[in-house]
C-alpha cells in the first residue's frame, strides 16, 4: 500500500488539525482471524512507514487488533511494549474540554462569560471581548505558543515560571476579532486548565483525576510533569532521515493543552466512554460535537469504500517526534487508537486510522 492510498484515505479527514527492523510484533487472536489479506496488508503499510508505536482497534467489548510495532528508528532504539506510554500531546484538550464543559453543566462556568469574567487577574486588553465558548473552539484570536519569542529555544522554555510565562501570555496580541475565525492555539487551553484550577474546588490534575481516570480505570494516564516513568523514548525524525532523542523541556507549560501520558488501552477506554454517553451530557455534547464549530474534536465522513462513508469523530496530538490519534466510530461502536514514538507524520497517522477503519468498519470488517 503506497504513500497515495494514504493520501486518498486520509484527505476527506485534513480540515484541521499530524531503519533495521525489529521481528513482526505479536497479534491477538482476534487480529490472527481478521484474515490474512488485511493482516499483510496492514504489515505492509507499516513496514512502509517505519512505524514504532502501538495500535488498537476495538468494536464494542471486541478487541479487534492490539499490537506493539518495533521499527527501530536507532540501532538502540528502545523496545514498544502495549502497555507503554506515550505523551498523547494535543490529544490532551479533549479531556481538558470535557471538564471545563462538566463545569458549565454544573453552572460553575458559562460558556458566554468572558475571560474578565473568569480570570480577572489576567490583564489583556481583550479581556471582555473572549468568552469561554471561543477558548473551547479555538476561535479567540489568541495567538499560539509558537508566537512566544524565542518559543524554539529550549532555553527560553526551561528559564519560565508560571508567573513569568503568564507575563508573557499577557504580551500576545490578538490576531483577529474573537468569534470571527479560526486558529489552533495552545495558550486557549492553558488558560482553560486555569478556570478548572480556580472554579471547581481542586487543582486541574486532580479534577481530571477524580472525574475521568478513576471512575474510567485510567491507572496508566497521568501528567507528563508528574510521572514519566515507562514512556516511550521520543525519536526526533530530522531532514536528512536520521533521528535524536529529544526530551519535552518544562512540561509545565503544556499543562491543560498537552501534558498528558497515556496507553491504548487506556485511551481505549475513553473512547468507548464518550461513545456511551459517560464523558458528556447531551448539551455538552452538542457543543462538542457541532461539525461546524467542535470543541477540541473533529467531525467528519470517512470513505471505506467508493460509495460509502462512516460518520468519526477525532483528535491527534504532536509534541516533538510524538504523534497521538484517537479516532471513534460511533455508528459500529468503534474506537481507533494510535500512538507513535518516530515521527511518522501527521497526514500518515491519519492515513492509518483510515485504513484501520476502511479494514474492521467497511463492508465485510
Amino acid at each position: 500500500m503506497k504513500h497515495r492510498l494514504i493520501a486518498a484515505l486520509a484527505a476527506p479527514l485534513l480540515v484541521c488539525g499530524c531503519t533495521a527492523k525489529q521481528p513482526a510484533p505479536d497479534t491477538s487472536a482476534a487480529t490472527q482471524s481478521a484474515g490474512e489479506t488485511k493482516t499483510d496488508e496492514l504489515s505492509a503499510l507499516l513496514e512502509e512507514l517505519e512505524f514504532s508505536g502501538t495500535l488498537l482497534v476495538s468494536k464494542g467489548d471486541d478487541l479487534l487488533l492490539r499490537e506493539a510495532v518495533n521499527a527501530s528508528p536507532m540501532a538502540d532504539a528502545e523496545v514498544v511494549t502495549i502497555d507503554t506510554r506515550f505523551p498523547i500531546a494535543s490529544m490532551t484538550k479533549s479531556f481538558t474540554a470535557a471538564l471545563v464543559l462538566k463545569l458549565v453543566d454544573d453552572g460553575k462556568l458559562g460558556l458566554d462569560q468572558t475571560l474578565e469574567d473568569l480570570l480577572p487577574d489576567f490583564d489583556v486588553p481583550y479581556a471582555g471581548e473572549v468568552t469561554l465558548r471561543h477558548l473551547l473552539q479555538n476561535r479567540s484570536g489568541i495567538p499560539h505558543y509558537v508566537d512566544i519569542p524565542g518559543w524554539f529555544d529550549n532555553d527560553v522554555k526551561r528559564a519560565f515560571t508560571d508567573e513569568s510565562f503568564m507575563d508573557t501570555l499577557e504580551q500576545l496580541e490578538l490576531k483577529f476579532t474573537p468569534g470571527s475565525d479560526y486558529l489552533y492555539s495552545n495558550v486557549n487551553y492553558y488558560l482553560l486548565a486555569l478556570m478548572i484550577d480556580r472554579y471547581s474546588g481542586m487543582d486541574y490534575e486532580t479534577y481530571l483525576q477524580t472525574q475521568v481516570l478513576d471512575p474510567l480505570g485510567m491507572t496508566a494516564t497521568g501528567q507528563l510533569s508528574r510521572d514519566a516513568d515507562g514512556i516511550a523514548v521520543d525519536y526526533l525524525k530530522n531532514d536528512d532521515g536520521t533521528y535524536e532523542v529529544i526530551p519535552v523541556v518544562n512540561p509545565a507549560l503544556f499543562r491543560g493543552t498537552a501534558s498528558m501520558i497515556s496507553t491504548a488501552d487506556d485511551l481505549n477506554a475513553w473512547g468507548h466512554a464518550v461513545i456511551d454517553g459517560k464523558v458528556y451530557s447531551d448539551a455538552a455534547a452538542a457543543d462538542a460535537f457541532n461539525a461546524d464549530t467542535p470543541m477540541a474534536w473533529s467531525v467528519a465522513e470517512l470513505p471505506v469504500t467508493d460509495d460509502q462513508t462512516v460518520g468519526v469523530t477525532y483528535y491527534n496530538g504532536r509534541l516533538i517526534g510524538y504523534l497521538s490519534l484517537i479516532m471513534l466510530v460511533p455508528e459500529e461502536d468503534g474506537v481507533i487508537v494510535i500512538l507513535n514514538n518516530n515521527t511518522v507524520g501527521y497526514e500518515n497517522m491519519v492515513g492509518l486510522a483510515a485504513t484501520l477503519a476502511a479494514q474492521h468498519f467497511g463492508p465485510g470488517g
